[in-house]
């Protein structure tokens, strides 16, 4: 764990092998909507999750945690889902934007915007930096299927500048690959992307956002 700990630390990101058996994942992944109900995703998926697994969606809180050294909770989630019939790519980009219960006007937090009834806002880098996303892997990803793409370190105060939209140096990007039931962690503010699947073939993916910060008032997470 030290080791994982250390890697977000330096490099924004670190893969945990077999972190949630395959049955489990079996589980989780049949909670949701068939494929054709929807447009490449779940959001608010925990409420699917947790009813089928709730023994796995523990262990991710418990592991959110352990790698943030602090009490954390899940403030949002979403199920990627990539398929023959939903294939899309993801461009440069930083998961600044958070989901709260309701709007209101508080320093420091901008750029307003609902999802699916949720409103979103940016939030000021006190608050990033003590938030944290697991993202467990339902089915496998390589290379040909769309696995994520990051730039190591990008997610440090001294790169937080940086245009998401300039060219990005390929010496610096690695491709996360990963197994069923790995568990790939991440800073919000790492750059990443995704590419569109070279042969499209299910690509689930249950992507959770934990906090171990508490919202300025009167704003609240929109999970809590």
């Amino acid at each position: 764990m030290e080791f994982a700990r250390e890697q977000l630390r330096r490099d924004g990101y670190a893969l945990l092998r077999g972190t949630i058996s395959a049955s489990d994942c079996c589980i989780i992944a049949g909670a949701f909507p068939a494929a054709p109900a929807r447009a490449g995703g779940v959001r608010n998926a925990l409420q699917f999750a947790e009813a089928h697994a709730q023994a796995s969606v523990d262990a991710l809180h418990a592991l959110a945690g352990r790698l943030l050294q602090a009490p954390a909770r899940a403030v949002g989630a979403i199920l990627f889902d990539k398929s023959p019939s939903a294939n899309w790519a993801v461009a440069w980009h930083r998961d600044v934007m958070i989901p709260v219960r309701e709007r209101h006007e508080v320093q420091g937090y901008r750029n307003w915007s609902t999802k699916e009834g949720v409103w979103h806002v940016q939030a000021p880098q006190e608050v990033l930096r003590d938030m944290l996303t697991l993202r467990l892997h339902l089915d496998d990803c390589d290379a040909h299927n769309g696995a994520l793409r990051v730039v190591a370190g990008s997610h440090r105060p001294e790169h937080m500048e940086a245009n998401p939209d300039a060219a990005v140096d390929e010496t610096q990007v690695a491709l996360c690959t990963a197994k069923v039931g790995d568990v790939l962690a991440m800073r919000p503010c790492l750059l990443h992307a995704s590419a569109k699947a070279e042969q499209p073939r299910r690509r689930r993916i249950l992507h959770i956002e934990y906090a171990a910060i508490d919202l300025p008032q009167p704003l609240q997470w929109a999970a809590a």
